[in-house]
């Protein structure tokens, strides 16, 4: 007899690394990606895309669309704050213009990347209030009360808060390696009314071979056992362009992958598809990304947003 799942459900929350005017139509793409349920049913192919307006690099870098669209009024922004200004002195950036827009008009949750909460989160919240988001802190910025902040501005608002873990992997004690207790203390500072997520991004190390990011699955089961929250797989930082034409197999094994007889490792995906300013050597096509969630849908439950405000709908029949 087949083992009952607690987790069938799966989110895929895909798109671009960074958003621009170049690509802005594609993320739109994704949301009339449909796909055929266990149950015979065509519904929704991905539960959210990504609309990331300012990325953290290694280095800085002024050259247009090197930090995503949000960098000049970003910057001018922290000069603001920096001089005593507050979220009133503030121009809007220009990915959350987008990302209202993009919600009202498709119904879909929207991820995004947050690198400075009290200059990003605030600004997202007179616009996106009553959307659905999850913001996530990225791997170079693995600070506790970073994500402390992003809870203060959001407090109110059903946001969910992404949690990746650090770049680095340590000396073990008491049966954790420095990368998964600071992984789970990042979500301590965050008061359990707040739905956190950790993603699971892989770690920079020698051994990592022709993976950009090793993923360390064991880590993932760990503290998703400890902590009692949602995982999800970030694939594109784990198996970067060296190793791009496996992520969509590579993919769908880790959403097999179990932490018990009946509950699966992850809950969800953040993978880019598409094409970007920043890592497009990274992603997928929108092609793979239509096969892998035509595989996935075949053994896990792709979780639609509940506001279908397509034509795409949850119980329309295929013949």
């Amino acid at each position: 007899m087949e083992q009952k799942m607690k987790n069938t459900q799966v989110s895929v929350i895909a798109g671009p690394c960074s958003i621009s005017e170049k690509n802005l139509r594609e993320v739109y793409t994704l949301s009339e990606m449909e796909v055929k349920n266990r149950f015979g049913e065509a519904q929704r192919g991905v539960t959210g895309v990504r609309i990331v307006g300012v990325k953290s690099r290694t280095s800085y870098s002024e050259k247009e669309g090197s930090m995503g669209i949000d960098r000049e009024i970003f910057v001018n922004n922290m000069r603001v704050y920096a001089q005593g200004g507050g979220i009133k002195d503030m121009k809007m950036l220009p990915s959350i213009t987008m990302t209202d827009e993009f919600i009202r008009k498709t119904g879909m949750m929207v991820a995004t990347e947050i690198v400075a909460p009290l200059i990003q989160v605030p600004l997202c919240d007179k616009v996106l209030r009553d959307h659905e988001l999850l913001l996530w802190t990225p791997a170079v910025l693995q600070i506790g009360w970073n994500l402390m902040e992003m809870y203060e501005c959001s407090k109110h608002n059903a946001w969910k808060l992404g949690i990746k873990n650090p770049k680095w992997v340590g000396k073990a004690s008491d049966g954790l390696n420095s990368m998964e207790k600071t992984w789970l203390g990042i979500g301590t500072y965050v008061p359990q009314i707040h739905d956190i997520i950790y993603i699971h991004r892989g770690v920079d190390v020698a051994e990592s071979g022709q993976f950009r990011n090793l993923p360390l699955h064991e880590s993932a089961n760990k503290v998703k056992k400890l902590s009692g929250k949602k995982m999800y797989f970030d694939p594109s930082h784990t198996f970067g362009p060296k190793m791009k034409d496996k992520i969509v197999e590579g993919t769908l094994e880790a959403m097999k992958m179990k932490i018990a007889e009946d509950e699966y490792l992850y809950d969800g995906i953040l993978i880019e598809a598409g094409t970007s300013d920043t890592d497009t050597e990274q992603h997928i096509t929108h092609g793979e990304l239509q096969t892998l969630v035509n595989a996935l849908a075949r053994f896990r439950d792709i979780v639609p947003h509940s506001e279908q405000k397509t034509s795409v709908t949850n119980s329309k029949k295929v013949g």
